[in-house]
């Protein structure tokens, strides 16, 4: 103190290191000194003043470290005994990386955190992971070897339970028997995740290119994969330390960085810290005091508060609150939680189904009249006259024109028949015909008949009805008409069919505002009422001049569709507008994961069932909305999933 009065002009132009033996710093820093003590802190800290320790370094500590540490040639050229080897793959977004825990004959244990400098699949993750354990391995000189591996399909790959299917994974179990056969005695073997948890700690360790790491662990690259190198490239990175080293060091020794810059913010952050009872603390708002934790305890706390034996799965507002009222602190607690989260298998396979669509609408337009239909199949319903059952309806996208009829059998034949008579005969031939994934679409007799006169036949996404929506609403009118209209026996409804579909052909439709009959006729029908109940137009009605006005109707017949098309485009722009203002894109590439619904499949799903399938990976994509699956045996989906059925899944 009496220095820094008398000198003032130096203590305000230069850093200030006081060596000394004497804890003043932690003298200094109390919350509860005297008022003196208090006084002349208050006074230092105007200046940049830096307590340095003045203890003698041993460095026979590192040398009793090194011989302590280091194994002894006799131990790791032990050949007769077995070798223990636990490896563990993992791949993300954010980087991929595989753990290595290789124990010897006498217990003695090495760990590796391998990163992968490019892209691979989960699978290709452990393939990674199973040869780098073999190789380091090799190293050591062993010559009887065991492999543990927390992958069913790896394991039965290579036992060859499981059939190899993927080019890439072909040539990675080619390379991994290769190698075990340079040992005398060498076995791969499944492990449960709970008895490789070391391994799969150091892979998530190693996928994580900015994690600080709590203890020095060599870290290795592999540089390219390997089936296509003979040798593994191995590449020492730095040790980081824990995110509180920094404060640690000052708070303790007085030690700051070089960097100016880091040190003005260590000396700025060290005021909500203090060390008690050899414990980081933070001062916190609801609680006084939290414990500061490293990366490891944060995972094992996320671990056991989300899913342990007081946890039920919570959210990531819930869990980041829960982890604080218990009294831990790391900065970067709201953005793990949340990836923490994001990456829980059983959060992931009971989440909610989103309601909102994934993609903007896309209208379907027809050109001219009768060029696009829509099919579909309605029923089963009470038998009726003939044996028939089912309704096969289609519906015209210009006009609106809806055709129908009973049958006692669904088969592709049977539609083959119906487009031919009811659609080809009456109206020429379509250029494209719109249905869903049913076998009496997608059959050969169908698909031939189609390919035969030049039909272009579209389908829509499984359990995606919406691809096919004007034949799903035509089916629904045509429903909910014949419900009002049967009033005794239900087995009556094809008498019924005839008055239903005549009702809709001659009701005006809000996207043209003309009756499906008037577009393609030119004028409206006369209804029945007409007659009974006299209108102006079968009052005014002339024999001799309606053969006149009729041409002059078919000929500005063109004018009227124009003015209905206009309109019908308008109609579907408003309904764009307002169907595109909920929805919340989702888009995946080939090689991403994803889960299916199970609702979607058709399966029975319980109150306790999981509501979605999978992991499946994406291996085509067409225009961004539908796409090709493939289970992790490589085995094709059959059929093409809508976006709206699948959500991403995170390893």
């Amino acid at each position: 103190m009496i220095a820094s009065r008398k000198l003032k002009p130096y203590f305000q132009a230069h850093p200030i290191k006081v060596l000394t033996e004497l804890p003043l710093r932690r003298a200094l820093g109390q919350l509860d000194v005297a008022g003196r003590l208090l006084k002349w802190a208050v006074e230092l800290s105007e200046y940049d003043v830096t307590f340095i320790p003045r203890t003698a370094y041993k460095s026979q500590i590192l040398a009793d470290f090194v011989v302590e540490c280091t194994a002894r040639s006799s131990e790791l050229s032990s050949k007769d005994e077995v070798w223990n080897v636990y490896v563990d793959g993992a791949a993300s977004e954010r980087g991929s990386g595989v753990g290595v825990e290789i124990i010897g004959p006498k217990g003695e244990k090495f760990h590796y955190a391998i990163h992968l400098t490019f892209n691979v699949s989960n699978n290709v993750a452990e393939y990674e992971a199973l040869l780098a354990g073999l190789r380091l391995t090799e190293a050591t000189g062993a010559k009887k070897v065991k492999i543990h591996t927390d992958s069913q399909l790896v394991v039965n790959q290579i036992s060859g339970e499981y059939a190899t299917t993927n080019e890439k994974l072909i040539l990675y179990l080619e390379k991994v028997k290769a190698i075990i056969a340079t040992f005398e005695m060498a076995s791969v073997e499944y492990v449960p995740r709970t008895q490789n948890e070391t391994a799969d700690a150091l892979s998530k360790l190693a996928k994580e290119s900015d994690l600080d790491r709590d203890k020095p662990i060599v870290m290795l690259e592999i540089p390219s994969p390997s089936i296509d190198v003979l040798e593994l490239g191995v590449y020492v990175t730095e040790v980081r330390d824990e995110w509180y080293t920094l404060l640690w060091d000052f708070l303790s020794h007085d030690k700051l960085p070089e960097d100016d810059k880091i040190a003005r913010k260590v000396k700025r952050w060290a005021l909500e810290f203090t060390i008690m009872d050899g414990n980081l603390l933070k001062k916190g708002y609801e609680i006084p005091w939290l414990t500061c934790v490293g990366r490891t305890k944060a995972d094992e706390l996320m671990s056991e508060i989300h899913e342990g034996i007081c946890g039920s799965h919570q959210g990531m507002k819930s869990l980041s609150n829960r982890i604080i009222r218990a009294g831990f602190y790391w900065p970067t607690l709201r953005r793990d939680v949340e990836e923490f989260i994001r990456r829980c298998e059983k959060c992931q396979f009971h989440s909610r189904i989103p309601r909102q669509p994934p993609h903007a609408m896309q209208s379907i337009a027809s050109p001219w009249p009768f060029d696009v239909w829509g099919i579909d199949l309605l029923g089963p319903f009470p038998q009726g006259q003939g044996n028939v059952k089912f309704l096969v309806v289609a519906v015209e996208y210009f006009t609106k024109w809806i055709e129908a009829k009973p049958l006692a059998t669904i088969s592709s034949q049977k539609v083959v028949d119906f487009v031919r008579h009811q659609i080809v005969y009456r109206y020429g031939l379509p250029h494209t015909i719109i249905s869903d994934n049913g076998t009496q679409f997608s059959g050969t007799p169908f698909q031939d008949f189609c390919k035969g006169l030049g039909i272009r036949s579209c389908t829509s996404s499984v359990c995606h009805p919406q691809s096919n929506g004007l034949a799903e609403v035509s089916n629904r009118t045509i429903l909910e008409g014949l419900k009002k209209k049967i009033e005794g026996s239900k087995n009556t409804w094809p008498e019924y069919l005839d008055e239903i579909l005549w009702a809709y052909r001659t009701t005006p439709r809000t996207a043209t505002g003309r009756s499906p009959f008037a577009m393609v006729y030119g004028m409206e029908a006369v209804t029945p009422m007409e007659i009974v109940h006299p209108s102006l137009r079968t009052i005014s009605y002339e024999w001799s001049s309606n053969g006149i006005r009729r041409e002059q109707e078919l000929t500005m017949i063109h004018e009227l569709r124009e003015e209905a098309k206009v309109k019908a485009e308008d109609y579907q722009r408003k309904m764009r507008k307002n169907f595109d203002k909920r929805v919340a894109p989702k888009h995946f590439q080939p090689g991403d994961w994803v889960l299916r619904k199970v609702e979607a499949t058709g399966k029975p799903v319980g109150k306790l069932d999981p509501v979605w399938e999978g992991p499946f990976e994406v291996t085509k994509s067409i225009e961004g909305r539908a796409y090709h699956l493939q289970d992790m045996q490589g085995k094709k989906i059959p059929n093409a999933w809508n976006a709206a059925h699948l959500r991403k899944f995170y390893v």
